[in-house]
């Protein structure tokens, strides 16, 4: 039974000691304190890294959509020009200007320029 509250005491102790701050101020914890600040140090290191990993992936994930988003756009607005500019479309909207459309074929005009006589020194 002594010993249950001893091992009590001890474990109230080390509690007290720990939320009272009072382990710090022990000859082998400050021996100690260098690294454990360097191990502060590292761990705060790597927070900050998750954190701005975390941003930028957010970023990329926002950036992605908006590129899929004006894929589908300039897919949509590509279409709509396509089917603008067929000849069917263009006879129908210029049918009140007084326009027709050319029913002969294309002819294609060659002029036969004479030959540049060189000059001779």
């Amino acid at each position: 039974m002594e010993e249950q509250k001893k091992k009590e005491k001890k474990k109230k102790r080390r509690v007290m000691s720990i939320l009272g701050g009072k382990f710090l101020v022990r000859e082998e914890i400050s021996k100690q304190f260098p690294f454990m600040v360097y191990v502060t140090v590292l761990l705060m290191a790597i927070i900050t890294n998750t954190y701005i990993a975390e941003e930028r992936t957010r970023e990329l994930a926002k950036t992605s959509k908006r590129l899929n988003d004006l894929q589908v756009e300039y897919v949509q607005l590509k279409s709509e020009i396509m089917e603008a500019s067929k000849q069917s479309v263009l006879v129908k909207r210029l049918a009140g200007t007084g326009l027709k459309e050319a029913i002969t074929p294309l002819k294609r005009i060659e002029v036969e320029q004479p030959e540049k006589q060189e000059e001779q020194p």
